[in-house]
């Protein structure tokens, strides 16, 4: 599995710059065609399309996304694909945001963020790319080609404002501005997190980073949450949710397995016909 942020971190096949600290963007392309990569990330980050189409599967959703077309998605986990169009090339911006810094904005600005509402809960959060906003992202191209001095990070540390500042001043980005004022007054809520990304077979230290607790914190309230251990909750919830793969669709066995959080498929075998008295072959024969 790809962690996309560390990914284009260590990589010199495509071009990034780090304005400030926390603050990440780069240009990606793609020549073939690619079907759900199964990727992750520990910052949230947007997702503006040049050229061809994305594809990004979340646990709740299904996004397809054209020229133009932007999402912003939490960090977790997702399935992605890349079809070329035009001149046979993907191309998209991603902008990766910490925490952090997505904090500080909302603090500084929380006069201008929604009051009284109920934060958007899935994983993705579509953007209504306006004129303006779409004049920022390609105003950002040109800082890929040119020597990064201090004052142009600086320049670019504005964009960084100017961009969210743009996107909240959107009517239909409302969903996204909740958001912003959701962090203002918690932590991510366990069963968002666990539910957005329990297919993913992931350490517990990186679902308590999603969570943005300490492993400590996030093994207490999660068993506060859910009466159980990380671990036994994980094992139920990736069962029924393989059993319902198993159910609705064609998908072979180890494709089930993989889309559920198993990475050994004998082992997935083992530990269903343990929960369900079947293998997970002759549960699907079992069938009406």
């Amino acid at each position: 599995m790809i962690q996309l942020n560390q990914f284009f971190q260590s990589s010199d096949q495509f071009p990034k710059i780090e304005a400030v600290p926390g603050f990440r963007f780069v240009e990606y392309r793609a020549y073939e065609e690619s079907t759900r990569n199964r990727v992750w990330s520990d910052r949230n980050f947007i997702v503006f399309v040049l050229e061809g189409r994305k594809v990004i599967h979340t646990a709740e959703e299904t996004y397809k996304l054209g020229y133009n077309r932007a999402l912003f998605l939490r960090r977790g986990g997702y399935l992605m694909s890349e079809i070329p169009k035009g001149r046979g090339v993907f191309q998209s911006l991603l902008f990766f945001i910490d925490d952090e810094l997505l904090d500080q904005f909302a603090r500084e600005h929380a006069g201008l963020l929604p009051k009284n509402v109920r934060a958007h809960r899935k994983a993705g959060i579509p953007i209504k790319v306006t004129a303006p906003i779409s004049q920022f992202y390609y105003s950002a191209l040109p800082y890929f080609n040119i020597p990064l001095n201090e004052a142009r990070r600086r320049a670019l540390a504005l964009k960084f404002e100017e961009l969210l500042l743009t996107l909240i001043a959107e009517p239909a980005n409302r969903p996204f501005a909740a958001f912003l004022a959701s962090l203002l007054s918690s932590k991510p809520h366990i069963h968002s997190v666990m539910e957005q990304n329990f297919y993913l077979n992931l350490p517990l230290e990186a679902f308590a980073r999603l969570a943005q607790r300490s492993l400590s914190t996030f093994k207490r309230d999660f068993r506060e949450a859910y009466g159980a251990s990380p671990g036994q909750w994980l094992r139920q919830r990736r069962l029924q949710h393989a059993r319902l793969l198993l159910e609705t669709t064609d998908s072979t066995v180890s494709e089930v397995a993989h889309n559920s959080g198993f990475e050994n498929v004998s082992h997935f075998s083992q530990v269903f016909k343990s929960q369900f008295g079947y293998t997970p072959s002759a549960w699907r024969k079992k069938i009406p």
